[in-house]
């Protein structure tokens, strides 16, 4: 009989996984439909499809398949229908760029960064590794800036000579760059870790009596198949292991014990039954809401910190002081906008709602960010828009300064006809929208005038592909197991990264030692507070925007 309860050191664990992975095959859908006027082609998602390979395979921007699929990077599901716009197909095609002439010098190419360039895109267009890069330009620690001038380690292609001449018969010539597995520990390590040890217990619904009987059952011709319920607990696992290989090369020894819940409440009980949770230090799921009740009240009972990845209902918090919940509620983002907005040197702003009870509760919320980053919420007046008329809001935008408007309401018809009056406005007023998490999901807003706004909104997970460790990570999932990461391994790389780390902290001081920790990692954030009788939630959000069809980490 199969063990349902695997306890592993990681190498054992990449074992494991490493035969589960595969390349992804992705084929071009003729199916189109108009939509508001525009033609989409009509993808329909099938086993084992991700959003890059997808993106990669129309020749997309992955942001803009995010942008008209709200939604797809929490996640794909099989046979979910993705909207790619028709006109965006083949932006990303390397022939549409324009031809560009290089300089060498010495040993190196002279490389101008254009706009909305990445280090991984060069390393590859130069048959180099990202490493190889940041080696010869120390500078790059603090990110690629456009228009700077890089150099590109090319040693053995033109023997120090000065030449001019196409891109495209140079590369043909690149041999024989620096190995990337070289340089592993010069991105990775951080020198503030302290080596630690301990017991985590992962519980995900891997399915691994489904899979196994897949893989018996698959002909030699036939590719592997995963069953799709488990792909995301895969995801998860994957991220998760590079984050403990990236540990152990800096000491710490971590005892994980793996175990498949399915998603079947009475397996976990049984589990529990015979003391596979006992001598743990801090439980990782179940991802479902459906078993990790179950989980929640072991860990109650024996005091035993318990962090849910995906759950976003206040149920799993309320009463019980050891959960700790990573997706911050709709509410706390509110709260997270108006921290955010704090920073914000425009003396322009204003509130916009319609008076309804649930938005002036989102006010309240709105202003108790802006008073915890020590600014007065007089700084934000509130505007009823049913008592002031839209001509009124207008005279009052600044023809000269930045106006910050801040609309606080879910009211999607009305927001339809706001939106649009407020974006015919931005030909005469520089106007900044900001809205809550819940608009991404409203089908009757028009994508322009998101754009017209530069609406931003505060979001739990968002991934920045400029960022050198993100690229980094991106390569090592690639070369580890030969597939693209979701948003589930970036988040299992992320808890990995954010609990090990700090284990010794809560093995000593309790689950309360989280609350003097705050990180940024690469999808999430983490700041946690205890809500009152009740476990913690994780109060941090990015803050993007929504600018050129992309949908960016605002930094304004």
């Amino acid at each position: 009989m199969r063990k349902l309860t695997v306890i592993i050191a990681a190498c054992f664990m990449v074992h494991v996984q490493v035969g589960l992975a595969q390349d992804v095959q992705v084929t071009k859908s003729d199916s189109t439909a108009k939509i508001e006027g525009e033609v989409y082609i009509i993808h329909t998602v099938e086993p084992k499809q991700t959003l890059f390979s997808i993106a990669k395979t129309y020749e997309v921007k992955l942001s803009r398949i995010a942008f008209d699929n709200p939604g797809v990077l929490d996640g794909l599901k099989l046979g979910q229908f993705l909207k790619i716009l028709q006109s965006a197909v083949g932006e990303t095609r390397e022939e549409n760029k324009e031809p560009e002439k290089l300089e060498l010098d010495g040993e190196y190419v002279l490389y101008t960064v254009p706009p909305r360039q990445t280090l991984y895109a060069i390393s590859k267009e130069y048959n180099t590794t990202i490493a190889a890069i940041v080696d010869a330009n120390p500078e790059l620690s603090e990110g690629l800036k456009v228009g700077s001038i890089i150099r590109i380690p090319t040693p053995k292609i033109f023997g120090g000579e000065k030449v001019e001449g196409e891109k495209k018969e140079m590369k043909l010539q690149m041999v024989g760059l620096p190995d990337i597995i070289k340089k592993e520990t010069s991105v990775m390590k951080d020198p503030g870790l302290i080596p630690t040890t301990g017991n985590i217990t992962l519980l995900l619904p891997l399915y691994l009596e489904i899979n196994d009987t897949l893989a018996a059952a698959r002909l030699p011709e036939e590719d592997e198949k995963v069953f799709e319920r488990s792909e995301i607990a895969l995801q998860f696992y994957e991220g998760f292991l590079l984050a403990m290989d990236s540990l152990k090369s800096v000491g710490f020894n971590v005892n994980v014990k793996v175990i498949d819940t399915e998603n079947r409440p009475w397996l976990v009980q049984k589990l529990i039954g015979k003391g596979e949770l006992k001598n743990t230090d801090l439980i990782i799921g179940p991802l479902y809401s459906q078993v990790f009740k179950e989980v929640a009240d072991y860990a109650y009972q024996n005091c035993i910190p318990v962090v849910s990845p995906t759950i976003k209902g206040d149920n799993i918090l309320s009463g019980n002081p050891y959960v700790f919940r990573l997706i911050p509620s709709d509410e706390t983002m509110i709260t997270e906008m108006g921290r955010y907005l704090a920073l914000s040197d425009s003396t322009q702003n204003m509130i916009l709602h319609y008076n309804a009870a649930d938005e002036l509760a989102m006010i309240v919320r709105f202003r108790k960010g802006l008073e915890t980053a020590g600014v007065n919420a007089a700084k934000f007046p509130a505007y009823n828009i049913y008592t002031v008329g839209s001509d009124s809001i207008r005279n009052r935008l600044s023809l000269t300064k930045r106006n910050n408007v801040v609309i606080l309401s879910n009211n999607q018809v009305k927001l339809a006809g706001l939106t649009r009056r407020l974006s015919d406005w931005t030909e005469e007023a520089y106007i900044v929208g900001y809205a809550p998490n819940s608009w991404q999901g409203y089908k009757n807003l028009e994508v322009d005038h998101f754009d017209d706004l530069r609406i931003h909104m505060p979001v739990p997970f968002h991934v920045d592909y400029d960022r050198l460790e993100v690229q980094y990570f991106v390569q090592k999932f690639r070369e580890k197991f030969n597939a693209e990461p979701s948003t589930f391994a970036f988040r299992g790389y992320d808890i990995a990264m954010h609990f090990i780390k700090n284990l010794s902290g809560i093995r000593e001081d309790g689950p309360e030692y989280m609350e003097s920790v705050e990180e940024t990692r690469l999808q999430s954030v983490f700041g946690w507070k205890r809500i009152p009788d009740g476990g913690f939630e994780n109060t941090r959000a990015w803050i993007v925007d929504y600018t050129g069809l992309e949908m960016k980490l605002a930094q304004d």
